[in-house]
């Protein structure tokens, strides 16, 4: 089969040549050519068919890897896997027994619920680097595992960054990593992340179905572009329930 219909001039050539390989490949796993538990065709088939080098798509191949978008296996090949970029690491399990050499991983699925204009607030201007009150993107995303509630998301952007980002964002829908990749440019590396306890907000246990006094984990993360530009605050309210989240191992399987 081939996967040489986009040309290379519709790809933006200003950005490093892995990159357009990554995009390619985000494109691929959007329109459903690759899919989950796929393997790849090989270095050298993707390299021939879109006129760059062996070592732009191992390089290529090498990032999505890294971001848990696909796994290699030395002398088998490379593989989709369920993972969404937007995650993160960390899949869930059943709550671990000892006994038990394996537990299934499950990944969630993520839902947007809405794309809106805010403004920074103190912690947000701080991670961002931004002034109080100056106009972010707040979007909200909805985690699920089956029919199961476990996590929402708030990503807070600037708008100044990303002006046109509320109806481009509502109508690609993918990843939102993937989409800053194919619709800016913008290649995102997790800068720093901290784990604390809170209590839920109307607003949020409305959401996860979940009791409003009860504390909840809540994860924040910054995550900025490769040349270090910080893009994004997320906050994500965890519901474990009966299950864990799984910080050690393979989290990468198809």
């Amino acid at each position: 089969m081939s996967y040489n219909r986009f040309k290379i001039s519709s790809l933006k050539r200003h950005i490093p040549l892995y990159q357009s390989v990554m995009q390619r490949v985000f494109h691929l796993l959007a329109d459903g050519d690759f899919k989950p538990g796929q393997p790849l065709p090989s270095e050298w088939d993707l390299a021939r068919q879109w006129n760059v080098s062996q070592g732009t798509v191992r390089k290529g191949l090498s990032e999505l890897a890294a971001r848990g978008i696909l796994q290699r296996y030395q002398g088998v090949g490379t593989f989709v896997t369920q993972q969404n970029w937007d995650w993160g690491y960390y899949p869930f399990t059943e709550i671990p027994v000892l006994q038990q050499a394996k537990t299934e991983q499950v990944w969630p699925v993520a839902e947007v619920l809405s794309v809106t204009v805010a403004v920074a607030d103190e912690e947000t201007a701080m991670q961002l680097g931004i002034k109080i009150a100056e106009p972010v993107w707040k979007i909200m995303l909805l985690w699920r595992t089956g029919y199961i509630e476990v996590a929402v998301d708030e990503l807070f952007l600037p708008v100044a960054l990303l002006q046109d980002l509320n109806v481009r964002f509502m109508r690609r829908r993918r990843s939102f990593y993937a989409f800053l990749l194919l619709e800016y440019d913008v290649l995102m590396d997790t800068s720093r992340q901290w784990l604390w306890q809170t209590v839920l907000r109307p607003e949020i246990a409305r959401l996860l179905k979940a009791d409003m006094v009860s504390h909840a984990l809540c994860i924040g993360r910054l995550s900025q572009s490769v040349d270090g530009v910080p893009y994004e605050w997320r906050r994500r309210y965890l519901q474990l329930g009966n299950q864990s989240l799984q910080l050690s191992g393979s989290s990468a399987e198809y």
